[in-house]
């Protein structure tokens, strides 16, 4: 956790901006969402590309050793008063690859809290280690992003229980929270009286490391993500891969054929 990165003006920003997004979400999509609170992508509002760029951020990830990182996707994610936990779950989809099990991360999620957060509230909660080594939780929740987890069609379920090593990760408004994508990582539920909101921005710090079937994959979804021309032209985010976010976007060139999405580790996951 790095603190204090997102600075106040900026902060105040975001929260205008992913309220704004929020608030125009239908009944249907925090009932689908239930276990989550919301996912609302950061490519509906422009405003978000500021983010992805921060330059304290990105010095951030400099000091870690990530001088050329690419972004990919976000979310406004936000738990209304009230409401439930986040199951467990861990967001890598490579498996197939054999990078995917040794120690240099793959993907990893930049994670900017708009307000203090703890175990009232609903704060992250994270398995240290459970990027590389199995856990229960592999098993009984094989594949966490389903449409039963989301909307927590059985609360009894593993995905929603204390679990095993965990630890709670609570941080104030502004601070930057990075992780593994392959860590194993939930949240407690929303016991206040306000909206509980984070940003999740995922980058790939390494990669031009990356085998070239990942490349591809993230260089073909992007480009798929905005050439909208057949719908009346192209993404305004189009025109930002070739301004401010042309370092951060992922490119590819080669003949390699992209990876297939695998969110399931495999055997060579050992415990």
């Amino acid at each position: 956790m790095f603190d204090q990165v997102l600075k106040p003006d900026m902060l105040e920003q975001v929260r205008i901006v992913s309220d704004r997004l929020i608030d125009v979400q239908s009944c249907s999509h925090f009932t689908e969402q239930k276990s989550t609170g919301s996912m609302v992508s950061v490519f509906d509002d422009v405003f978000f590309a500021k983010l992805v760029s921060y330059p304290p951020a990105l010095s951030v990830l400099s000091n870690l050793g990530f001088n050329r990182p690419t972004w990919s996707s976000g979310f406004v994610i936000s738990k209304p008063p009230r409401s439930p936990g986040l199951f467990w779950h861990q967001d890598w989809w490579g498996w197939n690859e054999p990078c995917s099990y040794a120690p240099p991360p793959q993907q990893i999620f930049l994670m900017y809290y708009l307000v203090d957060t703890d175990r009232q509230n609903g704060c992250l909660r994270v398995i240290p280690g459970s990027h590389l080594q199995r856990h229960s939780l592999h098993e009984q929740v094989d594949n966490a992003h389903t449409d039963e987890l989301r909307s927590l069609t059985d609360p009894e379920h593993p995905a929603y229980k204390p679990a095993r090593g965990e630890l709670d990760v609570p941080v104030r408004a502004g601070d930057l929270v990075i992780g593994d994508s392959r860590l194993l990582h939930a949240a407690h539920g929303n016991k206040s009286d306000i909206r509980r909101t984070v940003i999740t921005l995922w980058y790939q710090p390494l990669y031009y490391q990356l085998p070239e079937s990942i490349q591809a994959y993230l260089a073909r979804g992007i480009l798929n993500r905005f050439d909208n021309e057949d719908n009346g032209g192209p993404d305004p985010w189009m025109e930002l891969t070739q301004g401010e976010l042309k370092s951060l976007t992922p490119f590819y060139d080669g003949e390699v054929e992209p990876i297939s999405w695998n969110r399931t580790p495999g055997d060579s996951l050992k415990g």
